[in-house]
């Protein structure tokens, strides 16, 4: 089963390329109580493309500076993976972020199977805001 980890910030459009892109069985969204607003939205457009997925929730308390409240809910985050784990590093602020690649170290460490992935938009900003449920791509990191 795959699983997608993935922050949600503002822009959801990440997000949901993510989703599409990687088809996951379950998504766990790391989030902030302002960009949790745009979920449903988010959710809702995926699903009419890829509706065989659960999804939960986590949302950090501090988004802007909750880097160690991130690090203590990746560990908890990383034993719930599966056989199939993908990490996407782009939404959200740099703690949001933080959390999700806390989530692959924990991962790799374990030597639990996991695939580093940047969900990217090059279209200009503009763009991206007037109309942000446009699949973007998938951009593999390679490990260190």
């Amino acid at each position: 089963m795959t699983v997608l980890f993935s922050p949600l910030g503002l822009n959801y459009g990440t997000l949901y390329s993510a989703i599409l892109l990687t088809r996951p069985a379950r998504v766990v969204i790391i989030t902030s109580a302002q960009a949790i607003a745009n979920l449903h939205v988010t959710l809702d457009a995926a699903r009419f493309f890829h509706s065989n997925f659960e999804f939960e929730t986590h949302v950090l308390s501090d988004p802007q500076a909750g880097f160690q409240e991130g690090r203590a809910l990746a560990k908890f985050l990383a034993s719930s993976a599966e056989n199939d784990n993908v990490v996407n590093f782009t939404g959200g602020t740099a703690a949001l972020q933080d959390c999700a690649r806390s989530v692959a170290e924990i991962l790799r460490r374990e030597g639990k199977p996991v695939r580093e992935v940047a969900a990217i938009d090059r279209r200009d900003w503009q763009e991206q805001r007037r109309d942000p449920l446009v699949v973007g791509e998938l951009v593999r990191v390679p490990a260190l």
